[in-house]
């Protein structure tokens, strides 16, 4: 990740006055870097701003001449939601309006956390990266938005990244960071997760830029490999400020006896179901044949 997002200067003349410092000189300079964030399609909103763009929006105002006239280099610095295949269609506008050679790209574009970590079968949905260990038992990632993740497909409310994002990525953390460090000590063993309670607190709101992840170990009982009971504070922070917090208490238990187990507690339950409601409702049919 590159840190946080600074928009230096105005691309074009807007209706509403730019809010930079600078505003004095708003108007695209000859002498001066131009700037722009680029976020995915789906956080259109986000793109309100004057220095924010979807790539549809960059895309189409490249080849309406926006930018035909710009003799500085265009710095493009990515937010959250670009893929390589958008990444080449930006590209791909500013070449062919000649354009390609002022064109300074800050990709942020991480490689995900593995499938096998994050308990998740589609890249897509994966929202971390860069998964590291910081000092034993206090670990970091970023922040990974994909466009098409599965909780930004039904609506996208507001300029803010939705709350259950970051649960989710919660979630995934605790279990990316107990598969890595600790249950990579019992390779011929599978894990199955079970949460016992989670405390979150929402400080601030997450826009679709880059954030930061942090997980501390503060309470740790794995003596026995087929049950591994952690307790663990979680941190999001973007722009230098902490926008959530959580504590999670989970067991990661040997997958085969953790399933048999739940197959019997799933089988009472459907007898239970059957036998209760069951009857009245086959009466009835009966009756009414």
């Amino acid at each position: 990740m590159f840190g946080k997002v600074v928009c230096a200067t105005r691309i074009r003349p807007r209706a509403r006055p730019s809010t930079h410092p600078r505003s004095e000189g708003s108007r695209m300079s000859d002498h001066r870097l131009s700037s722009v964030c680029l976020v995915g399609d789906r956080f259109a909103a986000f793109a309100s701003h004057d220095n924010v763009r979807t790539v549809s929006q960059l895309v189409a105002e490249v080849g309406a001449g926006a930018y035909d006239t710009l003799s500085g280099p265009l710095l493009v610095w990515e937010g959250q939601g670009v893929t390589d295949y958008e990444r080449e269609y930006v590209r791909g506008a500013l070449d062919a309006r000649g354009l390609g050679d002022k064109l300074l790209m800050q990709p942020n574009d991480p490689d995900p956390v593995p499938r096998a970590q994050v308990h998740k079968h589609r890249e897509v949905n994966v929202l971390l990266s860069g998964l590291c260990e910081l000092s034993p038992g206090r670990y970091h990632a970023a922040l990974r938005l994909h466009s098409d993740n599965e909780l930004l497909l039904d609506h996208q409310s507001g300029e803010h990244v939705q709350g259950m994002v970051v649960v989710e990525a919660f979630r995934q953390m605790f279990i990316a960071c107990c598969e890595r460090f600790t249950a990579s000590r019992q390779p011929s063993r599978r894990y199955y997760y079970i949460w016992h309670g989670m405390d979150i607190r929402f400080e601030r709101f997450v826009f679709p830029l880059d954030a930061d992840i942090d997980c501390t170990v503060t309470d740790s009982r794995t003596d026995d490999p087929s049950r591994l009971a952690m307790t663990v504070d979680l941190e999001l922070r973007q722009t230098g400020h902490r926008c959530a917090v959580a504590r999670i208490d989970f067991t990661a238990h040997d997958a085969e006896r953790i399933s048999a187990k739940e197959h019997v507690i799933a089988a009472r339950a459907v007898t239970t179901v059957l036998g209760g409601a069951g009857h009245e409702p086959l009466a009835s049919v009966v009756s009414a044949g």
